[in-house]
């Protein structure tokens, strides 16, 4: 059976995603330029090294923690990532690697950066966001990811938010609404990460059908206040996080095809 127009251009869209991705794992991983072993030297790279395929690789390095010789030190990587990403001088590619490192790291210091990243206008920093905000952020944040795989028009995103939500691990019933709701979607790999997150919530698996799972549950929707809504300050955040279409272009473009 032939695809239409439509699913076509989504599914080359996808690919395009998932090819760019495997890029950037074959520059942060084995097939790597070497950078060196230890914090210390990712942070002297961040800082002074003018190539951005370089800055790159090391920015991805600090997310593995047993590069820290300790916790001052690990708190200083937290704080240059921070100050990078919201100095908004890197490429696309890099302040989305910085958003997936500051979820690997944990800090709670980096809740703020990604509750505003979670809205920007690139889908790669949003997608890394979402992801990030699972691990770092607090309940009440649940709600914010929850908005976003119900009203995102980029389906990564809200993929992302979904496995979000899995690592947050609220306890707000109305996120289980939403999610059981997406267990229906007409989208099946929405309805995979949302089967996957409830699994992980509960630590449960019954199977792929709603219904079982709306059994299970019942007792906590029963408990559920008023079912979410779109956030008004949705907007005016995303308008913060934006930057001119021309400026973020000629960013992206310099990452991994030029050398100074």
């Amino acid at each position: 059976m032939l695809m239409d127009d439509r699913a076509f251009r989504r599914l080359a869209t996808r690919r395009a995603f998932a090819g760019l991705l495997a890029i950037l794992t074959c520059w942060s991983g084995g097939c790597s330029p070497y950078v060196g072993t230890t914090a210390r030297s990712f942070l002297g790279h961040i800082q002074r090294n003018p190539d951005p395929n370089i800055r790159y690789i090391a920015y991805s390095k600090l997310g593995e923690r047993n590069v820290f010789d300790n916790d001052e030190q690990k708190r200083e990587a937290v704080a240059t990532l921070i100050e990078k990403y919201q100095e908004g001088n890197e490429p696309v590619a890099i302040r989305a690697m910085i958003c997936r490192t500051l979820g690997e790291l944990g800090d709670p210091r980096a809740r703020e950066v990604l509750l505003k990243a979670v809205h920007h206008q690139e889908a790669v920093i949003k997608v890394e966001a979402c992801r990030a905000l699972g691990k770092v952020g607090l309940s009440e944040d649940a709600t914010v990811l929850a908005q976003i795989m119900t009203l995102d028009h980029l389906e990564d995103a809200r993929i992302a938010a979904v496995e979000g939500l899995a690592d947050l691990k609220s306890d707000d019933p109305r996120i289980y609404t939403v999610l059981l709701g997406t267990m229906e979607h007409d989208d099946p790999a929405m309805r995979l990460a949302s089967l996957n997150t409830l699994r992980k919530l509960t630590g449960k698996d019954l199977g792929t059908e709603a219904e079982a799972w709306r059994r299970e549950l019942e007792p906590m929707l029963a408990r559920s206040p008023s079912p979410l809504a779109a956030s008004p300050d949705s907007a005016a955040a995303s308008e913060g996080e934006s930057a001119p279409a021309e400026a973020e272009e000629e960013k992206s473009r310099s990452l991994f095809f030029q050398r100074p």
